[in-house]
């Protein structure tokens, strides 16, 4: 009895077949297979990227955008334009934007890898120095393009830099600003050299940046230049004839002229600028002073 069941089920599929066969055709068959495979996401992508690579139609290429930013659900009743943003070997970037909506964003690659988002002005706006800009008219045909000759690009550059860029001006302010910083800070050393040079006070003379500079001033001087002076933090100290006293990372004690290089001296130990010792304001005995550097 079950035999007899199988056999008529068998039967009944078997008459069913014949039948669809006998009333779709087989070459409708084979299209709604090629229909299906056309609606699959990655097969549109493969699609775009190939079409964008081989120079395809643009309508060719926005029916496709259009129908795949559709089957990720979102709205685009009409593609009237389209960018390609980024073109890298293996993926494209493509900025599409629909009738009525803000701009989507698409991204397709040649794995048939495929993306899009946007749609709620996460998207930047078609910029035609990123890219040809392509578009469409109302009834799908190609309208116009961003494509520029040369005196047209020419006349472009000059009305943008008539008319300022807020950006590029910032941009441009910024770098003079930095390159006359460091110049004039090249100069102000310099000139200061020179000075130090050309003084006439003889303990001016012959001082040179980065140079051992031998200060003729023994410890007992340094002492009372030091109780003369006013502290003006733990390591420096600033005497009544506008010299300083810096206390470097050994305790050596040096003189400057300028409280910057004195400070240098302190962080640094850089002993630029060093100049001799001044005279004490009052000391009866300077047995300690003579002519020949101290040890310290």
């Amino acid at each position: 009895m079950a035999l007899k069941s199988l056999r008529i089920v068998n039967a009944l599929k078997g008459l069913s077949v014949a039948l669809l066969l006998a009333v779709f055709p087989a070459q409708a068959v084979v299209a709604q297979g090629i229909l299906a495979l056309e609606q699959d996401p990655r097969q549109m992508a493969l699609d775009v990227f190939s079409g964008i690579n081989r120079n395809s139609p643009p309508a060719t290429v926005a029916l496709k955008l259009s129908q795949l930013i559709n089957a990720y659900r979102f709205r685009c009743t009409r593609l009237t334009d389209y960018q390609v943003f980024s073109a890298r070997p293996n993926m494209i970037d493509v900025k599409a934007k629909c009738s009525g909506d803000p701009l989507y964003g698409v991204t397709v690659a040649s794995n048939g890898y495929v993306a899009v988002y946007g749609g709620n002005g996460m998207v930047s706006p078609l910029d035609r120095r990123d890219g040809l800009i392509v578009s469409f008219a109302a009834d799908g045909r190609l309208e116009s393009d961003s494509r520029v000759t040369a005196g047209e690009a020419f006349d472009e550059t000059v009305e943008r830099l008539e008319l300022g860029d807020d950006f590029n001006l910032l941009y441009v302010l910024g770098l003079f600003s930095v390159l006359l910083a460091v110049v004039t800070a090249i100069a102000v050393i310099w000139l200061r050299m020179w000075r130090t040079r050309k003084g006439k006070k003889r303990r001016h003379r012959g001082i040179k940046p980065m140079a051992k500079h031998a200060v003729s001033a023994s410890s007992r001087v340094k002492d009372q230049l030091l109780k003369e002076s006013e502290q003006l933090s733990r390591k420096l100290y600033k005497h009544p004839s506008e010299t300083y006293i810096a206390r470097g990372k050994y305790g050596k004690r040096r003189f400057f002229k300028s409280r910057f290089w004195a400070t240098t001296y302190i962080r640094f130990g850089w002993r630029m600028f060093e100049v001799s010792s001044p005279e004490p304001i009052g000391m009866p005995d300077m047995e300690g002073a003579s002519d020949v550097a101290a040890p310290e």
